[in-house]
């Protein structure tokens, strides 16, 4: 008899612990979340984050708010989230800029992408146009090209993000351009200099661009994709303009500080990937111009597709010749 008690003693403590587990589960969230945007309201993270926000708040009867902190190519927000207590309470709206692009543009930034975060789920992606203001004197790339060459002194571009700075250097470096560099605390500070003619040119993402394209407010001039988008299918890639290379889809996405109980990183992406699966979020997304396609579901998938994103980053800046910041 006394040789199996301790068996028992362990099964018992096991059923315990797991009973704990799924009632803390069962609990979380308790309070109101932050939901954490390193970009300027009206961004693509930030329209993303109030839409899976709003469904989440509904599923489960307790607030999730975004909280814009943009600044310092996201690098601002990022680490707040960071250095923020791992109770699930905290959540970071972040991406490719935040987790893949930052660490190789930067010599330093404050946080690490790997060792301060837990991955919890992939959302969406996301392709980018070259876009002008609608008085620009030229209706293609080739006409950028040729006016940029003819007045290198007079060409600009902005940006608020790392996709738009990268493939704005990998232009300049495929077509033996100089575009100079504004820096905006998001792309949609940067979208009013380019509609009045300020800047020149810039990376916009289609969520924030196809409105802004349709409504005749801003000209484009390519697609930074593999293919023509289905939304404008007038609209020739970059590829097919005579720049190849530049094939960059940025993504949105979400992380929990490091150390945040996995009970509550799970719960958070089945919670995530539910509300992104539901009809209308799915049909909002598309309507906006996000693709779907990018990491698997589980938050594994989503922490391998982080680690091959970064390696990516890291050679896109190598191979665009950008120096660290």
């Amino acid at each position: 008899m006394t040789r199996i008690k301790k068996p028992i003693k362990i099964l018992t403590i096991i059923m315990t612990l797991t009973a704990t587990i799924q009632s803390n589960a069962q609990t979380w969230p308790d309070r109101p979340v932050r939901i954490v945007n390193p970009f300027a309201a009206g961004a693509a993270s930030d329209v993303v984050a109030r839409l899976i926000a709003e469904k989440l708040t509904r599923k489960l009867d307790k607030s999730f708010v975004v909280d814009n902190r943009p600044g310092a190519n996201a690098i601002i927000g990022t680490e707040i989230v960071s250095k923020a207590a791992p109770d699930g309470y905290t959540v970071l709206s972040g991406g490719n800029t935040t987790h893949a692009a930052n660490p190789s543009l930067y010599q330093s930034i404050p946080y690490d992408p790997i060792k301060d975060f837990s991955p919890v789920a992939f959302i969406v992606g996301l392709h980018y146009y070259l876009v002008v203001s609608p008085n620009f004197p030229g209706n293609n790339v080739k006409d950028l090209v040729n006016y940029a060459k003819s007045n290198p002194e007079k060409i600009t571009y902005g940006t608020g993000n790392a996709t738009s700075t990268i493939s704005a250097e990998l232009f300049n470096l495929t077509t033996g351009t100089q575009f100079a560099q504004v820096s905006y605390k998001g792309n949609p500070l940067a979208i009013t200099d380019v509609i009045s003619g300020n800047l020149t040119t810039m990376f916009l993402d289609n969520s924030t661009a196809r409105g802004l394209i349709q409504a005749g407010k801003l000209k484009a001039l390519g697609i930074a994709a593999l293919n023509r988008s289905e939304i404008f299918p007038d609209i020739a890639t970059l590829t097919e303009s005579g720049v190849p290379g530049i094939n960059l889809t940025a993504w949105i996405a979400l992380w929990f500080p490091a150390k945040t109980p996995q009970y509550i990183v799970q719960k958070m992406n089945t919670e995530v990937n539910a509300a992104r699966a539901l009809p209308d979020v799915t049909h909002k997304l598309k309507e906006l111009g996000f693709t779907l396609e990018g990491s698997g579901p589980s938050v594994q998938q989503f922490t391998e597709f982080i680690k091959s994103e970064i390696a990516l980053w890291a050679r896109v800046v190598k191979e665009a010749k950008i120096v660290k910041q």
